[in-house]
């Protein structure tokens, strides 16, 4: 088949004459364009649809390749919600306008006569994909959409109902087995776990399972329980806990309240007792960083993917992407991790020990 350059050579044009005169546009005389169609006919060249299509999208603004709007589920109004949810919100925002996307916010309560408003509001839009942000207002938080017509992926793993929706989460499990490794690397020895139950459901039980693999490893005399298995959560039993086990560092969530309760037993982080926060949200707080505005562009990603193959429905094999955490060196260690991390906020090559894998044939 003859190509655009052929076509130039029989009609005595350039090649960027026949493409204007093929597409009908640019500032080409009437005779010329005449002359090259009459060609084009005779060699019988035609345009290969797919790379027409490809070179028109190549053309296009960013903002001007619109596939369609996709909802954001919100727990809380953008303007007055927890910093985690505004940085995900923002970074879904940004990547779904690149990717030709119009992505348009809903609040949301926990109440199921919302949810079913929400479903009428988005039937009529012709919405048929949605991301849900992590819901932590509730003790067991569902969401009651009409799924068969729905492509979704929640951020996290707080909802109840539906339990097998695809999501994006952190490695929380995978970073806490590093993170007791690279303590001991550190020069610790008894590391404590003082995590709040309600933090360990919303990770679906990862914090303790993690902390107490690695307990196991540990001589049965040098092991130490998890906080919440000494009583209820609360100031007293975290004084008994501390008094009778004497961690040197705790592997805590919520550092204000542990803050408090050091502070009201006399003692001082990090000269007294270490601290190593897994959602830190301080400079000088040690520990790991949630990359809230990396799971805000996968979650717009994976969603594509599902709309472009027409994946509606709930699926019985769900599928989960993993968003690394960033290690921050902070001041809350008596042994500095510093020397461990690398400036991006990643492990320097060979801290962690090498892990043993086992290929199934």
């Amino acid at each position: 088949m003859a190509s655009i350059r052929d076509i130039a050579r029989l009609a005595g044009v350039s090649p960027s004459a026949v493409s204007l005169a093929m597409r009908g546009t640019g500032r080409i005389a009437p005779e010329t364009r005449a002359k090259i169609l009459a060609v084009v006919k005779k060699a019988g060249y035609s345009v290969n649809p797919l790379f027409s299509k490809a070179l028109s999208l190549a053309r296009q603004s960013p903002e001007s390749r619109y596939r369609e709007t996709i909802g954001l589920i919100l727990e809380y109004p953008t303007e007055t919600g927890p910093d985690y949810q505004k940085a995900m919100h923002e970074a879904a925002v940004s990547r779904a306008s690149g990717m030709g996307y119009k992505l348009e916010s809903f609040v949301v309560s926990g109440k199921p006569v919302d949810h079913r408003r929400l479903g009428r509001i988005l039937r009529a839009r012709g919405i048929r994909g949605v991301i849900i942000i992590p819901r932590l207002e509730h003790l067991q938080p569902r969401m009651h959409l009409n799924w068969l017509e729905l492509a979704a992926v929640e951020i996290g793993r707080t909802l109840w109902h539906p339990r097998n929706l695809h999501h994006v989460e952190t490695a929380d499990y995978h970073k806490i087995i590093e993170a007791l490794h690279l303590l001991k690397k550190a020069g610790y020895r008894r590391v404590g776990m003082a995590i709040e139950p309600m933090q360990n459901q919303h990770q679906r039980g990862t914090y303790y399972a993690a902390y107490l693999v690695s307990q196991l490893r540990q001589p049965e005399r040098s092991r130490i329980p998890v906080l919440a298995s000494m009583g209820p959560w609360g100031e007293e039993t975290f004084r008994a806990w501390m008094q009778k086990y004497e961690p040197d560092v705790l592997v805590i969530h919520h550092a204000p309240e542990i803050c408090g309760w050091l502070r009201n037993m006399k003692l001082r982080w990090p000269a007294d007792i270490s601290l190593f926060c897994v959602n830190t949200k301080e400079a000088k707080m040690s520990g790991l960083l949630r990359d809230y505005p990396g799971l805000g562009r996968s979650a717009v990603e994976m969603l594509s993917l599902m709309l472009e193959g027409g994946e509606l429905g709930l699926s019985e094999r769900p599928r989960s992407w993993l968003v690394d955490e960033y290690w921050q060196a902070g001041s809350s260690l008596a042994h500095p991790i510093d020397e461990f991390l690398s400036e991006e906020g990643g492990l320097l090559p060979g801290t962690l020990p090498k892990l043993h894998v086992t290929t199934m044939v």
